[in-house]
């Protein structure tokens, strides 16, 4: 896994009310290095726990915001 840069969080920020699924999804190629993975993909190859994995994929507004949140402050993935 690789720490998002501050380059990368001002994206995911700018871009994360207009398309939070875009945003979050060029987070996680980078801090997942997968730079060629979908939504779907990257969800399956994030360390996470699978009810969090299946909130995410059903799109839950909290969970794409604690998801949003977490990379913002921590710049990498916390399972």
């Amino acid at each position: 896994m690789t720490r998002l840069k501050k380059a990368h969080v001002e994206a995911l920020l700018r871009d994360y009310d207009s398309d939070p699924i875009g945003a979050l999804t060029v987070a996680l190629r980078v801090a997942l290095d997968r730079p060629g993975d979908d939504w779907h993909a990257l969800l399956a190859a994030a360390p996470l726990p699978t009810t969090r994995r299946e909130r995410l994929r059903a799109l839950e507004q909290t969970a794409l915001d604690e998801l949003a949140a977490e990379l913002n402050e921590a710049r990498d993935f916390l399972a």
